[in-house]
């Protein structure tokens, strides 16, 4: 194989006044396990679409190399596992080897695909993208459907090969295998060899070096200018003053030096420009949340579990949950976190096994996995009250949504900025308890630490469901792992 060649690439959607790509030109090499990480919005995924050859562009992409990519699901959802993988052409025993290295095991060959769990998709179909040789798989944020045990899984998978491009927010993941990264900012792209943490140490250097010399800068420029002031000052004074030759000639060279300090002035000023463009400003959010007084009880269960079909959904657990706590709710995919906290809820009339009491407030800001159909189909979002949708939209602006975007529909709003939108929803009203069912799917590394911020600062009674390891270390006061009965 060899690298991917871009050379000069642009490309803007035609709904955009701005461009995704301006003569970007970048060279990866084929053996890279590449992470490519940026805010929503900055075109990771178009950058995916331009090496497919799926989107028309002004510049160059050379290349011999056969991308595949994921996630592509078959075009029926209903053959077997097997048949899945080798629809590329691969042979049944490739197959088997790579669906064991990623923890699917041989009872799963003739299995429907459309029978799998979310996550068990997920990990057949990264193993299909490694099944034809010379494939250089790029993969689009595979930890959507991945709990923490398959972010993991996937994660070791992940390190036993070369030559891919992952796009994924979730630091953690990412730092299990990349070996480079490709960082799309605000003006500029980067590449560094290293992991995500040696990506942001050396970000927060450059970022350093840059404010640090934007202040000389500055500094510099105002003394320049006031000695061009001054100068240009005493010059005046001796015209004035004086008709002699010797005072002319003296105001002379004065003028003389004038202009070399506007001069020097002005090259510092064009030095400044751009200095700063690749400088995230994470804003703290401006919210209305509020810490609660006391500590009030709002649920105790005691070797509790949910019935379905007379059957446990998960091992009984016993928990105590206060205001001004967060609790993380975690285990595996389908062991009923979501389903817990709708019955915390009373959204749903369920059986239960084992002692429950529930006195949760009323006010509850609530962001659940139907995120997407709730601001879509929201009449919130379109002609709710002027001075509640402003609210929102300070929050998705902070949270590094563009003024552009905002005014867009929210049909046309990216996953990553519907997912804000409904975050934002849920902090403009001072609940008494938060409710999220999966925060940090399809937000961006920076918004991110600005939620683990707003947690850490407010201190808010918080019910959460994630995977992130990062985000669940930094934001809970207590974790209760639900695990699937014996």
């Amino acid at each position: 194989m060899g690298t991917i060649q871009v050379k000069n690439l642009s490309y803007q959607y035609l709904d955009s006044d701005q461009p995704i790509f301006h003569n970007l030109s970048v060279d990866i090499d084929d053996h890279w396990r590449l992470g490519l990480i940026g805010r929503n919005g900055r075109g990771k995924t178009t950058f995916l679409k331009l090496l497919l050859g799926n989107l028309d562009n002004q510049g160059a992409i050379k290349t011999n190399i056969q991308f595949s990519y994921f996630p592509e699901f078959p075009s029926d959802p209903s053959q077997s596992v097997m048949d899945v993988m080798t629809s590329t052409g691969g042979e049944e025993w490739q197959a088997r080897i790579e669906l064991e290295h990623i923890g699917i095991g041989e009872s799963y060959d003739q299995r429907p695909f459309d029978s799998l769990s979310g996550g068990e998709q997920t990990r057949v179909l990264l193993a299909r993208g490694f099944m034809t040789p010379g494939s250089f798989p790029l993969i689009d944020e595979p930890t959507n459907h991945l709990d923490i045990s398959g972010r993991k899984l996937v994660g070791q998978y992940l390190r036993s090969k070369s030559g891919f491009i992952c796009v994924s927010h979730d630091e953690s993941f990412l730092n299990s295998f990349v070996d480079h990264v490709m960082s799309l900012n605000r003006s500029t792209v980067d590449i560094v060899s290293g992991s995500i943490n040696d990506w942001k140490s050396n970000k927060e250097i450059r970022d350093h070096s840059a404010v640090e010399k934007n202040i000389r800068l500055r500094k510099s420029i105002k003394q320049l200018d006031h000695r061009a002031n001054q100068q240009q000052r005493w010059a005046e004074q001796k015209e004035r003053e004086s008709n002699d030759a010797s005072s002319r000639k003296s105001a002379k060279k004065m003028m003389k030096r004038v202009k070399a300090f506007k001069r020097r002035a002005s090259e510092k000023s064009q030095e400044r420009k751009g200095l700063l463009n690749d400088i995230d400003q994470v804003d703290n959010l401006t919210t209305n949340i509020q810490s609660n007084t006391g500590s009030n009880l709002f649920f105790s269960l005691r070797s509790f579990s949910i019935l379905r079909n007379s059957s446990k959904l998960f091992s009984p657990i016993s928990v105590d949950f206060h205001a001004n706590s967060r609790l993380t709710i975690y285990g595996p995919n389908g062991v009923g976190k979501t389903t817990l906290i709708q019955f915390l809820q009373q959204k749903v009339d369920l059986n239960y096994d084992g002692y429950q009491l529930i006195t949760l407030p009323k006010d509850i800001g609530y962001l659940s996995q139907s995120f997407e159909s709730f601001v879509r189909n929201s009449p919130f979002f379109t002609d709710g009250p002027l001075a509640e949708r402003t609210n929102v939209w300070n929050i998705m602006h902070q949270l590094g949504v563009s003024r552009s975007r905002l005014l867009a529909s929210p049909q046309e709003w990216s996953m990553g900025e519907t997912k804000k939108a409904a975050l934002a929803y849920t902090l403009t009203k001072p609940h008494t308890l938060l409710i999220w069912d999966e925060p940090t799917n399809y937000l961006d590394i920076s918004a991110r630490e600005q939620l683990i911020n707003l947690v850490k600062d407010s201190q808010p009674s918080l019910i959460l469901i994630d995977h992130d390891e990062h985000f669940i270390r930094e934001t809970s006061t207590q974790q209760v792992e639900l695990k699937k009965p014996d």
